[in-house]
């Protein structure tokens, strides 16, 4: 079993969403040469900016649906993408961050999760929608259906609600008493040291204890995982498959918005 003081070892495979967006831009591309628009420019750049119009978009069947979806896609983007440029941080002078910046986006993440597998419920329910997805890309379809297992009567329907919907209920925008107070008890029998640890400045500065805290809370209490195991190794297994729902919501998400928006609002 690892340090108590630090059960979470979240992942984070830094190249992976850039391959999504990769794929998403050549996309992008492939559909301005169908309409004789040079893209020799936007090779070049780092993005490209396509415009499109909200009067058609207001009137499409399903649009409210889709809006949710891409707001999901963007939250969820800058959430993971953040937590790697924390994670790609080499000063050992601020492990300290890096560790509870990644406890933060994890929070962050499960909380956008959670709320956009609801996109995700509407869009499986909606008879237009649901014919659109056949026309996305083939790990845009699997990735879709790996996500409706979320939903009620799903495969995976019982760890999101214990591995996603408690972060997101007690800590994802919340900072739940009782489950503080749990944990203070918790360490206090296990007679557990803790410290903070002091910078340049307030950003710098990290209350080590209060990311100690919120790791007892998740591993044990939320998650549940037993002291008999190697708690490191079942963290590091729960938060590798949120982290793959996260992908599988960007996979899924980037590929279906920007074919509806090309079809409906272009």
């Amino acid at each position: 079993m690892g340090h108590p003081a630090q059960y979470c070892s979240t992942i984070y495979r830094s190249g992976t969403i850039l391959e999504l967006w990769r794929r998403i831009k050549n996309s992008i591309q492939s559909e301005l040469r169908k309409n004789g628009w040079s893209t020799r420019r936007a090779e070049l750049m780092r993005t490209h900016t396509k415009f499109f119009g909200f009067r058609k978009l207001a009137t499409a069947d399903g649009a409210s649906v889709v809006v949710r979806l891409a707001m999901v896609c963007n939250d969820l983007a800058i959430a993971n993408s953040s937590m790697g440029r924390f994670k790609e941080i080499k000063s050992h002078a601020l492990n300290h961050i890096r560790r509870g910046a990644s406890f933060y986006f994890v929070r962050m993440s499960c909380g956008h999760l959670r709320e956009g597998i609801t996109a995700i419920r509407d869009l499986r329910d909606h008879p237009a929608l649901i014919l659109r997805v056949k026309k996305c890309y083939p790990d845009a379809q699997s990735a879709f259906r790996e996500l409706c297992e979320c939903l009620p009567g799903g495969r995976d329907h019982a760890d999101f609600q214990r591995y996603v919907k408690p972060i997101r209920d007690k800590f994802g925008f919340h900072y739940d008493g009782r489950e503080v107070c749990w944990a203070l008890e918790d360490r206090g029998k296990r007679s557990i040291p803790f410290s903070i640890t002091m910078g340049e400045d307030i950003y710098s500065t990290r209350f080590d204890f209060a990311d100690d805290v919120f790791d007892t809370i998740v591993c044990l209490k939320l998650w549940q995982i037993p002291l008999n195991k190697d708690v490191r190794a079942e963290a590091d297994r729960i938060s590798e498959w949120c982290f793959q729902k996260s992908m599988q919501f960007l996979s899924f998400g980037g590929d279906f918005v920007l074919r509806f928006l090309r079809e409906y609002a272009a």
